[in-house]
């Protein structure tokens, strides 16, 4: 491994920034162990080290790639001459790290394909790099091969005279990125006794070239994937069926896999975050991974089979980037018991100049509204599981028994890609304000609400109980309903996807 030209990290000249943002300038990104506390098995002689990648110039572990997919391409048949703009589908990390880079490397503009389901906030970070944007309705359950896609779309204009589509996705240059940095960092820092490497499964660049060359340094170093379980939201992560999409041979790059939910994730990174680790919801959900490999090794009794020479399990997993582009995330799917309370909150002033009503989100969040899955079905649907998933798939459709009404306050592009059958979406704000109106129209019916994970519904049934309405909140949201595999409705061609590959729907 190179080591840094600037040991006092400090960075002149008329190539300063540049040299900045180049991975062989910089000393290594911190290793940092966990705190005991974290660490259910430090008494069990393992160690667990957070790979700090958000200590990178740009805050984020795809910037590697973005780097070195630019200077491959410089190095190249053709290199950069002529190249005037940037194409990539994506909407996070990935884009802006390139449109900074591409800058330095004599790019002046680069243009994000992203979905006409990103979040404003989003849109708002890829403005304030620079990043021009272009909006593509992607198809439902979209395919790389499918010429509405973003992925493909990104290909054909990469295609252009002056145009260059790095591809992230294929792109050989993304995992190399790590196998040139972050594999032999880790390799050094542990002094070659890690014997655990995980990361979560996005690209999996990080996976296939970091995991491959620790393999190649050791052949007794055990791989972890982490993929996100389905319906279940996490930044930068992808479901098993989602990752049959990816180009790289990332099986062969995994010994393990592991699933890990939305809940988890974000607890987990909170605990790093109060400990001392600033690392985002994606590190949570290797870590979350990593605990769970680590349980089940020590049920079958295979930790002694795991240690070094020095009688330790050195586990490393990945932290991606820091938790600050995610905060309202953590408010959504995780409960006020995570948080302290405002005291005098209803002193606020909004934006208007008015005082204001403690917010939704701090009311007490009392658990009688709630209902199980399982429960919440047999009330509001008059047939089996079994029979309406027949019927969803013969005739379209479940209604439920009459006098329910089951509503989804989930954004319309989680409601789209499945729901509830027969349910309804409305968002919680238009609820909580229409109250009165609301209360009249279910006056007599059973209100049913689902959310992504059980949280903001709380809230909203207990708005409307306080005017009447029957209204519960269905626990664990639509992640716990999915997991159940209770019905749900699905566009055709998701399940004609899922079918072709072997999952469920």
């Amino acid at each position: 491994m190179k080591h840094s030209p600037f040991p006092l990290n400090v960075f002149g000249g008329p190539d300063a920034v540049k040299d900045f943002l180049n991975p062989d300038c910089n000393p290594p990104l911190p290793l940092v162990e966990i705190p005991r506390r974290l660490n259910p098995f430090a008494r069990d002689g393992i160690r667990i080290f957070a790979k700090l990648m958000n200590f990178l110039p740009l805050a984020n572990v795809k910037s590697l790639p973005a780097y070195n997919m630019l200077l491959e391409k410089e190095g190249g048949a053709g290199g950069l001459g002529g190249i005037h703009s940037l194409i990539e589908n994506s909407s996070g990390n990935t884009v802006f790290s390139l449109a900074v880079i591409g800058r330095l490397f004599g790019i002046p503009q680069t243009k994000a394909i992203v979905s006409h389901e990103v979040t404003w906030g989003k849109l708002q970070m890829l403005r304030f790099f620079g990043t021009e944007i272009m909006v593509n309705e992607e198809p439902i359950c979209p395919d790389p091969g499918d010429k509405e896609s973003g992925i493909y779309k990104a290909k054909q204009i990469g295609k252009e005279r002056g145009w260059f589509n790095p591809g992230q996705y294929d792109n050989e240059a993304n995992p190399r990125a790590h196998e040139r940095w972050t594999g032999p960092q880790i390799w050094e820092q542990t002094e070659g006794k890690i014997t655990v490497f995980c990361a979560g499964l996005g690209t999996t660049g990080t996976m296939v070239g970091t995991g491959g060359y620790l393999k190649g340094k050791s052949s007794k170093i055990i791989r972890v994937g982490v993929a996100r379980q389905p319906n279940n939201p996490v930044p930068g992560v992808r479901t098993p069926n989602l990752l049959r999409e990816i180009a790289f041979d990332w099986k062969q790059a995994t010994d393990h896999l592991e699933d890990v939910g939305t809940k988890e994730s974000f607890e987990k990174s909170l605990e790093l975050c109060r400990g001392g680790i600033v690392a985002g919801p994606s590190a949570g959900f290797a870590l979350q991974g990593l605990l769970q490999f680590l349980s089940k090794q020590k049920e079958q009794d295979k930790l002694d089979s795991m240690k070094n020479e020095d009688g330790e399990v050195v586990a490393v997993f990945i932290c991606p980037d820091s938790p600050f582009p995610y905060i309202d995330e953590y408010f959504e799917y995780l409960d006020a018991s995570h948080f302290p309370n405002i005291e005098h909150e209803e002193l606020l002033i909004n934006k208007s100049g008015e005082k204001k009503k403690s917010k939704h989100e701090n009311k007490t969040t009392r658990t009688e509204f709630e209902v199980d899955p399982l429960d919440a079905y047999a009330l509001a649907y008059p047939v089996s599981p079994k029979e309406a998933w027949v019927q969803l798939k013969d005739r379209g459709g479940v209604a439920p028994r009459k006098g329910i009404s089951i509503i989804d306050v989930r954004p319309y592009n989680e409601f789209i890609h499945f729901h509830l059958p027969g349910s309804e979406r409305m968002d919680s704000h238009d609820i909580t304000d229409n109250l009165s109106k609301l209360s009249k129209k279910w006056k007599d019916r059973k209100v049913f609400l689902v959310c992504a994970m059980g949280i903001r519904t709380r809230v909203v049934a207990e708005f409307l109980r306080e005017k009447g309405v029957e209204a519960y909140s269905i626990k664990g949201g639509a992640a716990e309903w999915s997991a159940l595999n209770l019905p749900r409705w699905r566009p055709n061609i998701c399940n004609v996807q899922d079918k072709d590959r072997g999952g469920s729907v």
